[in-house]
C-alpha cells in the first residue's frame, strides 16, 4: 500500500509539473527583426535595440522560471528528460545570443555607413 501511495504521489507531482511548467508560459520564440545596418535609419536601429533588449529580458525571465521548475521536479524526471529540457533552454539562450550579435553587427554597419 505504501508503495502504491508513493507511485501515486510521484505521478501526481509529475502531472503537476506540466502545469507548473506552463506557469512559465510559452518560450519566447518570436525573434525581433534586426535591420541591415548599412541601409537602416537611426530610428530603425533604436527600435531594433529596444526590441532585442525586451526579448532578451523575456528570455532571461523564462529561463530562470524553467530552471526553478526543473529544480523542483528533477528528482522525478529521467536523465533524458532533464537533458532534453536543458538542451531546449540552451538552444533558446544561443538563439538570443545570435540575435544580440546580429544587432551589434547591424549597429557597426550603421556607424560605418554614417562615417562614409
Amino acid at each position: 500500500m505504501t508503495k502504491l501511495l508513493a507511485h501515486f504521489a510521484g505521478a501526481t507531482l509529475l502531472a503537476g509539473s506540466a502545469v507548473n511548467a506552463a506557469d512559465c508560459g510559452e518560450p519566447p520564440l518570436d525573434l525581433p527583426l534586426v535591420p541591415t545596418g548599412d541601409t537602416a535609419s537611426a530610428e530603425d536601429i533604436r527600435q531594433a535595440r529596444t526590441s532585442v533588449l525586451a526579448y532578451s529580458a523575456t528570455v532571461d525571465e523564462f529561463i530562470s522560471c524553467m530552471e526553478q521548475r526543473t529544480a523542483l521536479v528533477s528528482p522525478y524526471m529521467t536523465k533524458e528528460q532533464i537533458e532534453r529540457r536543458q538542451d531546449d533552454l540552451n538552444d533558446l539562450h544561443n538563439d538570443r545570443r545570435d540575435l544580440q550579435i546580429k544587432l551589434n553587427e547591424a549597429i557597426r554597419a550603421y556607424r560605418r555607413a554614417q562615417n562614409s
